[in-house]
């Protein structure tokens, strides 16, 4: 995909900063992703090991109950971004191995409530003050990633996880994609329009899994999805060309349930779709963001742009919804709002505005495809 001679010099560049960085598990992606390393290749087990005792992620780690959740065992979602589901998705797209007991732990600490819950979509409705209504895992975004984190984490032939892929399957829209919100707006019409962020994750769960082991009707679920996605060349309207959304121009990281071009690439690029003309467009436009140095640097963060939140009072137990009105919706993504706790490791994770490992990375993943 890089083919001209300065091209490759930057990525040769770019990877050389990647394999210096005193971060482990970047230099493990590095050399497994990049490079092509073997698993069992020295320098790819040494650096493997490493990340789990890596300060960030070994405090990280320190702050699991022994129960096997992060923040609240009442919850494994709420609240953003200390309940179980996030550290388990940012762990794994680190590399902590799957085989580490915190891992494990809090694998099935997740399952056991994710079994417990009605798998029914849309989801049953009810009362405002019922928080069963809060916290169904068995949605399109929340699905589509923890299916793809737990194949990550070495559960793809477990049977609960096949579970998770056939639902995927099932609840699958009609123009080839997935939403999570079921409903349009105040007048309560049903959503027959599919999202790119939810479609983007079950895409990348998909990608994930060994298409030996995709479930019946899997196949057609990703050419589907994929051509929802290809047919807005990743970021622009059908119908008018025009951009969408313009913070899906931006780079970002971690992704969780959000998009942006980079997401949209990689995933696709993985799936097989890295020479589908429609990939043009925001290939080219990732292209123009790289730096002189070969490098690309995180543009905005989506983990500081939340506006909304659901926590439980200390004072009272009880468990509410806090809203931070006063952020200028055009400072979202860059200024970012008050309602989420940060666990200290997202500072390790790289500065707005400044070269990052994990952006450059996933590029050179999306254009190596």
């Amino acid at each position: 995909m890089l083919a001209s001679t300065v091209e490759v010099a930057k990525e040769d560049k770019a990877v050389e900063w990647l394999l210096d960085s005193k971060n482990p598990a970047v230099r493990y992606w590095t050399l497994k992703d990049l490079l092509g390393e073997p698993d069992e290749e020295d320098e790819v087990v040494q650096a493997r090991e490493r990340i789990a005792s890596w300060t960030p992620v070994a405090e990280y780690l320190k702050e699991q109950h022994s129960d096997g959740y992060w923040g609240s065992g009442e919850d494994v979602y709420w609240p953003k971004w200390t309940a179980t589901v996030w550290p388990l998705m940012l762990l794994g797209e680190i590399g902590v191995p799957g085989s580490h007991p915190s891992i494990r732990k809090g694998c099935e600490y997740f399952m056991k409530i994710m079994n417990e819950q009605d798998r029914s979509w849309p989801s049953p409705k009810y009362a405002d003050d019922d928080l069963r209504g809060w916290r169904s895992v068995w949605e399109p975004c929340v699905t589509g990633n923890l299916a793809r984190t737990l194949v990550v984490y070495g559960y793809g032939d477990d049977p609960r996880v096949h579970e998770m892929f056939d639902w995927l399957v099932k609840y699958q829209l009609q123009d080839g994609g997935w939403n999570c919100e079921t409903e349009k707006g105040r007048d309560g019409e049903p959503v027959h329009h599919s999202s790119f962020m939810s479609t983007i994750e079950p895409l990348w769960a998909f990608s994930a899994l060994d298409r030996q082991k995709w479930p019946k009707g899997g196949r057609e679920a990703v050419e589907r999805a994929a051509e929802f996605i290809l047919i807005h060349r990743l970021y622009k309207s059908d119908k008018t060309g025009k951009v969408i959304k313009p913070e899906w121009t931006q780079l970002h990281f971690p992704m969780f349930y959000f998009y942006d071009i980079l997401h949209g690439l990689r995933v696709l690029s993985k799936l097989g779709y890295a020479r589908d003309e429609r990939m043009t467009n925001a290939r080219e436009l990732l292209l123009s963001k790289r730096l002189a140095d070969g490098t690309w640097p995180l543009e905005a963060s989506y983990v500081r742009a939340l506006r909304r939140n659901f926590v439980k009072d200390p004072a009272t137990g009880k468990w509410g919804q806090v809203r931070d009105e006063k952020l200028d919706p055009a400072d979202v993504y860059t200024k970012g709002g008050s309602v989420a706790e940060t666990p200290a490791i997202y500072a390790s994770l790289g500065e707005v505005g400044r070269s990052n490992p994990w952006i450059t990375l996933n590029a050179l993943r999306a254009l190596k495809g």
